[in-house]
């Protein structure tokens, strides 16, 4: 019960962040964080694939019907949950998925979650701008878009991911 309310309270925040926090920066066209897929990153390495598609769809769901987007979310967000469990295996290890293993800075090491988060981020930054663009006629701008854009996502997210709870000094989750 405690890690259902720890994740709702995520989900939420995440949410709640894109929609009125972060799509109303304007720093810059090549700067539109998309903090809201850290809770992708986030979730349970063992979580169940029909799980992580549901959440990552009801994620996607839930910052195009507050902004406003006609489903461009929702792309992106289900695709790269339906990609995380191999970007998971890929980039830290296959024993991982352990019992209740969060993947945290701290818990895989701090180059391992690197290259996980950056995968993941670098993968939902290309598909939301990818579907944004439907067209590969500003091909650079794009490009452009999607470095800056996970560049920022992926800073934003490790600030995050190592002010929750479970980072302790010894590497263990609460």
């Amino acid at each position: 019960m405690h890690r259902i309310a720890k994740y709702g309270l995520l989900f939420i925040v995440s949410v709640l962040l894109q929609v009125f926090l972060f799509d109303n920066l304007n720093l810059s066209p090549y700067l539109c964080p998309l903090v809201y897929a850290g809770f992708i990153v986030l979730l349970p390495a063992n979580l169940d694939r029909a799980l992580l598609l549901v959440l990552s769809f009801a994620l996607g769901l839930s910052v195009d019907l507050l902004s406003g987007t006609a489903g461009l979310h929702t792309i992106a967000a289900t695709a790269t949950g339906f990609l995380r469990p191999a970007l998971l295996r890929l980039t830290v290890d296959k024993d991982a998925a352990r019992e209740g293993f969060m993947p945290l800075p701290l818990t895989v090491g701090r180059a391992k979650w690197l290259r996980y988060a950056a995968a993941v981020i670098t993968l939902h930054c290309t598909l939301y701008f990818l579907f944004e663009a439907m067209s590969f006629r500003y091909i650079a701008f794009t490009l452009l878009r999607i470095a800056g854009s996970a560049t920022t996502t992926l800073l934003l997210v490790w600030f995050a991911a190592n002010l929750l709870p479970g980072t302790g000094r010894s590497g263990t989750q609460a």
